[in-house]
């Protein structure tokens, strides 16, 4: 009777701490897959990588008991074709919603804003079984104003051209310009910044429903 005892316990403490681990209660190849595709933004580029966007949005996610895994898919300095060049390396995670955000780099150097819309409606294409989020970028207010218009007007013309996409206003929103949310250089987030950065991804993801329970 002892042994039996102790069989039961040590079953008991097993499953709890399964769920504990594991809030959805689902084992972690059940989850579903959100890619983020980009470059340093959504890396950790000054700060820990706990505090980068794809890490505390996995955090939000897992506390709000969603079960997904967020694949943080980045390279520093990618350019629209750099990210295009790749897209096809995550086709075998199957992922069922994918962030796009990797139009920064192409702004800062100039690069041609026709070549940047054909390179995301290609991305675009890349995923034809996942959610598309295309969360746009803008470049600095100083830098060439016809051409930051130009830049300003892909994300237009894409939004009107896929309406099964999913399209979220600027990545930035609330945070640039603000020392206090930024490191030194004033492009790259801090902590305090990634955190709006993921309140205003989150909120919208619920909102439109792209993620569901």
């Amino acid at each position: 009777m002892k042994y039996i005892v102790l069989i039961f316990t040590f079953l008991l403490f097993s499953c709890t701490e399964e769920i504990q681990e594991n809030k959805t209660g689902l084992a972690p190849e059940q989850k579903q897959i959100i890619l983020a595709l980009w470059d340093s933004l959504t890396a950790w580029y000054s700060v820990e990588e706990s505090e980068n966007y794809p890490s505390k949005l996995q955090k939000t996610l897992d506390d709000s008991w969603y079960n997904y895994e967020v694949i943080n898919a980045w390279v520093s300095w990618d350019t629209s074709a750099n990210v295009l060049s790749r897209s096809s390396l995550y086709l075998e995670k199957n992922p069922s919603i994918v962030i796009l955000v990797v139009w920064g780099n192409d702004g800062l150097r100039g690069l041609s804003t026709q070549d940047l819309k054909q390179n995301i409606l290609q991305i675009i294409d890349s995923f034809p079984k996942s959610k598309i989020v295309l969360w746009w970028m803008d470049i600095p207010a100083n830098l060439w104003i016809a051409y930051r218009n130009e830049f300003r007007n892909v994300y237009k013309e894409i939004g009107k051209q896929r309406e099964d996409i999913y399209f979220l206003e600027y990545f930035l929103q609330g945070v640039a310009g603000k020392s206090e949310l930024n490191i030194s250089d004033m492009i790259h987030p801090n902590s305090e910044g990634y955190d709006i950065i993921v309140k205003n991804l989150f909120e919208f993801l619920e909102e439109e429903k792209v993620i569901e329970k």
